[in-house]
This record gives structure tokens, C-alpha cells and sequence, in this order.
């Protein structure tokens, strides 16, 4: 080799030293499973100065990367920064976060400038564990005797189930930690307990373990005359056929009274005549 190409190494060698020492570093961080309802916490660092900016989207890679939130993180004095994505509108699954569009001193950073140690790409997976919790209380009830929460975790003998109740008005409740007890006919962990509330409206029951988030699960409390209206429409007047005759024909017409037959008197000769007339007639056939 000769010296100048030795020389020219020496160079590309010593230049890509001082640009990857001075190449801006960005770093995140995030779970690996997250729980679907609970925040998923991005975390991270950077070389870039203060007032430096660049986004953080989250992207769903079942299928597709396709992007569902994106937050936009300005670099302070510190240099560290975090950014909470809500998942309680995604579903569960594969996703990753990625850093893009930076920004600093009116220039646009692309990935290949940064330094190598940067890493701008993390995979998170989303968990649901809402069904391992069955609820057996009425999801509406009224104010009188709400709240009651009553349910059971599913294939947990015994241990302690944090509440949280979140509600109209700002309404907060909790933590409340309620111990599980086994059940007679199964091996769940059963559970009840009493959240005060003093007015009707909607209320979401956070539910977690010591493996962290579980779900939450909606309540509405009604006004105790808000009910149900039960009673059965009114039973329509039974239908009848028109008749086709009219009805004053279907009257049977009042006869005409016939007039009183007078009897003729018979005359008193008569009745003696024929008296007479009978005896003579009974004497002639008793002689022959």
C-alpha cells in the first residue's frame, strides 16, 4: 500500500471519528407489554440542544404500519423528555414507536445523521386482561343503594384487587384495596364492595392486581324515580264489523192490535125450546 493511500485511510477513518463524536444522539425507551387502558410511557434522552424538537409516532404493525398518534416532544434544559400515548381507544396487539421530524436550528435531522448509538424505534405490545374479571353486579342502579361492586377474578383464589372509581364532576375515589375470597363452587376470587356516590350519572370502576392493570368498566346511576315504564299500552276498544243493514230495520215492526170480538147474546126461547126438544126426543127412543 502506498502512502498516500494509507494517508487517505487515515483520513476517512479520523473524519468518520470526529462526525460520529459530534452526530446528535436520540434514545427512547418504552415497555415491552402494556396493558390495554393503561398509558404506554415513552421515556428517552438526547444530545440535541434546547429548543430542539421532533415527533413521536406510534404506529400499529399487525398489518400495516399504519399511524395512529403522534406526539410532538420539545427538547429542554435537560435534555430528557416522555410522552404518554392512551391506548383505551386501541385494541391489542403489535405496535412500535418511532422517532420523527426533527428539528433544530431551522435544519431537519434525518435518521442517517444521528449517532449510532441513537435508538429511535421501539415494539410495544398491547394486552387486554379485561375479561379475566367478570362482573356480576347490575351495571345500573339506582342512587339509593349505589354503587355496589361485585365480581370475581377469573382463576384467582385469593389475593387483593385495587379499585378506582372516576365519575361526574370531577369525582374521584380511591385507591381502595379489597381482598379476594375463594369461592365455594369455583376457583375465582370473589369480591364486593360499597363506592359512595351522591349523584347519578356515569361512573368507570378502574380495576388492577399486582400484575398491574386489569380494566375498567361502566356504571350508570339512576335517580330513584327514573324507572322503567313497565305498564302495557292501552288495549284498543275491540273492532266490530259495520253492519250492512241498518239497525232501526233490524227492529221487529209492532203489530196492530185486532179489536175486541163482542159475543151476540143467545135469547132465553131458544135455550128452553132446545131443552125440550132434547127430552122429547130421548122419550121416543126409549119406547121403540
Amino acid at each position: 500500500m502506498t502512502m498516500s493511500v494509507r494517508l487517505l485511510t487515515i483520513f476517512i477513518i479520523i473524519a468518520a471519528l470526529i462526525s460520529g463524536t459530534s452526530a446528535y444522539i436520540i434514545t427512547i425507551e418504552a415497555p415491552e407489554s402494556v396493558t390495554l387502558g393503561s398509558p404506554l410511557i415513552v421515556t428517552g434522552s438526547t444530545s440535541f440542544p434546547e429548543n430542539s424538537y421532533f415527533d413521536l409516532v406510534l404506529f400499529y404493525s399487525k398489518y400495516t404500519a399504519g399511524e395512529l398518534k403522534r406526539i410532538q416532544v420539545i427538547v429542554d434544559e435537560s435534555q430528557q423528555f416522555r410522552a404518554d400515548f392512551d391506548t383505551r381507544d386501541l385494541e391489542k396487539g403489535q405496535y412500535k414507536i418511532e422517532v420523527h421530524s426533527i428539528m433544530s436550528d431551522g435544519k431537519e435531522f434525518v435518521e442517517s445523521s444521528l449517532g449510532s448509538s441513537s435508538v429511535i424505534r421501539r415494539v410495544v405490545k398491547l394486552v387486554d386482561r379485561s375479561d379475566e374479571i367478570g362482573i356480576e353486579s347490575s351495571r345500573t342502579q339506582n342512587i339509593s343503594t349505589a354503587l355496589v361492586v361485585t365480581g370475581r377474578v377469573k382463576g384467582s383464589t385469593a389475593g387483593v384487587v385495587t379499585l378506582r372509581a372516576f365519575g361526574p364532576d370531577d369525582y374521584t375515589y380511591g385507591p381502595q384495596q379489597i381482598i379476594t375470597t375463594r369461592g365455594y363452587a369455583d376457583k375465582d376470587g370473589h369480591f364486593s364492595t360499597l363506592v359512595p356516590v351522591s349523584s347519578p350519572g356515569d361512573y368507570q370502576i378502574s380495576l388492577s392486581d399486582k400484575g398491574g392493570f386489569i380494566g375498567e368498566y361502566l356504571f350508570s346511576v339512576i335517580d330513584d324515580k327514573q324507572v322503567i315504564d313497565v305498564t302495557p299500552e292501552s288495549t284498543p276498544a275491540p273492532f266490530m264489523t259495520p253492519l250492512s243493514t241498518p239497525v232501526e230495520t233490524l227492529i221487529p215492526p209492532t203489530e196492530t192490535p185486532r179489536p175486541a170480538t163482542t159475543a151476540t147474546p143467545v135469547p132465553s126461547s131458544l135455550i128452553i125450546g132446545g131443552i125440550i126438544g132434547g127430552y122429547l126426543l130421548m122419550s121416543v127412543k126409549q119406547k121403540k
